[in-house]
């Protein structure tokens, strides 16, 4: 009976504080202008006067969630309010509704709000404001991405592990802050994040993940090739230390999802021949922009990456596109797999047209002085085999 009492008076007490749904801060603010809550609570709202309610919203006594309430109460008073909201956050300077203010009218693709916010310092309240986009398109949708780009948000910002906006949604995978990104032009899209290569395309193939990718390849400016050249892999000092910096958190981007790789100088495409899926393969081979014979930092090419991991669908896909090389300057391809001792992959070449199995290294050397060289018999005599070859080929010292 007692708990019961104690309930009803709790309840009751309640319903005092709160009038239409507003705080009891509201009713403290009327009684001091001489309006009893009694008297107000059959009042409607809108028949306050302007300048009361404009008192209430901008008290000391209230918190920035009060002032919400009671533009939320009737959008009437958007007009109204909005003015005195802003300026208490302005005046409070906190984070969370600093951001709640800003990512909302991004939203709702309000740009004169946006700007309003962002020429007022509203990015100094925030923690991250320096890099409020990479923060953003973890969030927000494709329209709150493209509203903060066209209000002048810098889209290329470096968080502290180094990422660009784009990196960051390449790496969680948000295919509307992705699309928003690419749709930008003041968008870098192959500024790197590590090595001086390793740009989103990268991140998105390390990743295995099929639809970034599709989606990045239908920007007009991503760089398919992109690869560091001996020149750039020399950096100066200062460089080095940040990429060394940021490469002592891979542990942490491994454990957040993201696959990084442990050296630079390859393309997407080198990536790809690693992988047992061969679905990212045959998405860059499908773009006319793919050089399928570019060379990485050593000189390898996606083919001879193919061959050394033994990955025989990866070659024999290769193997088909008409523009492939598989002869150059240091030999044939066929020198691969028998400097490792790898019958099935010399097997698996040899029924190839486009493998020339008299085709002589830099020293003359064919694929049978290799096998003879290192003492291969079963190559050798797989190789004897073939009625293309020439036995008696000889190499620059003139020997067989």
């Amino acid at each position: 009976m007692q708990e019961q009492s104690c309930s009803q008076k709790q309840l009751s007490d309640e319903k005092s504080h709160i009038t239409y749904g507003l705080p009891k801060a509201y009713l403290q603010l009327l009684s001091a202008a001489s309006l009893s809550p009694t008297g107000w609570s059959s009042m409607p709202l809108l028949a306050l006067p302007n300048e009361l309610l404009l008192e209430i919203s901008t008290s000391p006594a209230l918190e920035i969630p009060d002032i919400a309430t009671l533009l939320r109460a009737n959008h009437f008073l958007k007009d109204l309010l909005v003015q005195p909201l802003r300026s208490e956050i302005f005046k409070r300077r906190c984070d969370k509704y600093a951001r709640k203010a800003l990512y909302h009218a991004a939203e709702y693709r309000d740009k004169s709000e946006v700007k309003a916010l962002l020429d007022d310092g509203i990015l100094d309240i925030m923690q991250d404001g320096r890099t409020v986009l990479n923060s953003a398109v973890k969030t927000l949708s494709e329209d709150g991405v493209t509203t903060l780009l066209i209000c002048g948000v810098d889209p290329n910002t470096v968080d502290e592990r180094g990422r660009t906006p784009l990196i960051c949604a390449t790496a969680g995978r948000h295919l509307s802050a992705i699309r928003a990104l690419l749709g930008c032009t003041s968008v870098d899209v192959n500024r790197p994040w590590i090595y001086g290569d390793f740009a989103a395309l990268h991140l998105a193939v390390w990743n295995m993940d099929v639809d970034v990718l599709r989606l990045l390849l239908t920007c007009p400016r991503i760089a398919v090739n992109q690869v560091s050249t001996d020149e750039q892999a020399e950096t100066d000092p200062a460089e080095w230390e940040r990429e060394q910096r940021l490469l002592r958190t891979l542990r942490d981007d491994i454990r957040d999802g993201e696959c990084i790789p442990i050296r630079g100088g390859w393309a997407p495409l080198h990536r790809t021949v690693n992988l047992d899926d061969s679905t990212l393969l045959r998405i860059l081979l499908e773009d006319e922009r793919t050089d399928i014979n570019v060379q990485g930092l050593a000189g390898e090419t996606a083919l001879r990456i193919a061959i050394s991991s033994g990955n025989i669908r990866a070659v024999g896909i290769l193997l088909t596109q008409p523009k492939i090389q598989a002869q150059g300057d240091s030999g044939s391809i066929l020198h691969y797999p028998i400097l490792s001792g790898n019958r099935s992959m010399v097997q698996f070449l040899l029924g190839f047209k486009k493998i020339d199995v008299n085709f002589g290294n830099e020293t003359g050397k064919t694929a049978l002085h290799f096998a003879a060289l290192f003492g291969m018999t079963d190559i050798i005599t797989m190789l004897l085999g073939c009625k293309e070859i020439e036995v008696g080929a000889l190499d620059s010292e003139e020997k067989s």
